[in-house]
């Protein structure tokens, strides 16, 4: 069983908190939060993926994280995911939603826009769904100095009948729908949408 405690928490959303993985600097263990214990995120996101693998088994994962399992722990069974980390300090990635509030998209308006056209195209290209809410999304640094915009929350949809898993142009118009939803389709619409 893995031990986990307060000095391995990373941060928690509305369902789950993530915990480090003590035993891997590049995973991470997500727990449901004590009152949502019956919150089947973790479940929904497994089966997506586990679908994703059957459908998709030369899949681009650069644009989210990986799904390795699940594990016990001292908190409760846990979903183990790839933890984001820039490639330069090896620090955990920020989300947008954090250079969204420090100023730093507004000051480079330009360069972020070309940073949400290459994962606009990554979401196109892999049909991939997922809560892209500027809080589920890290930024990651790489090595080359570039930044990759990568999901890590909300992974998958809730379809009750999959269509779009098997119809690349009903999955497009719908992801095109949630990105502009999530105001991805417009720096200048992020940058107002984060505003308020």
């Amino acid at each position: 069983m893995i031990q986990l405690n307060d000095e391995l928490r990373i941060g928690q959303g509305n369902k789950r908190i993530c915990y480090q993985h003590p035993e891997d600097l590049h995973k991470c263990i997500k727990i449901n939060r004590p009152e949502k214990a019956d919150c089947p995120a973790t479940e929904e996101e497994a089966a997506y993926f586990k679908k994703l693998s059957r459908l998709k088994p030369d899949l681009d994962y650069s644009g989210v994280c990986r799904f390795y399992g699940f594990v016990e722990t001292n908190l409760g069974r846990g979903g183990v995911f790839e933890l984001i980390r820039d490639e330069d300090t090896g620090e955990v990635s920020p989300t947008l939603q954090h250079y969204l509030k420090n100023g730093e998209v507004a000051e480079a308006p330009e360069y972020w826009g070309e940073i949400l056209r290459n994962f606009r195209e990554w979401v196109m290209a892999n049909t991939v769904f997922a809560n892209f809410h500027h809080k589920n999304l890290c930024a990651k640094k790489c090595a080359d100095g570039s930044v990759k915009l990568v999901a890590i929350d909300g992974i998958g949809h809730h379809d009750f009948i999959p269509v779009v898993d098997y119809v690349r142009f009903l999955a497009e118009r719908k992801l095109a729908r949630h990105l502009k939803r999530s105001h991805l389709d417009s720096v200048e619409r992020l940058i107002a949408r984060a505003g308020k």
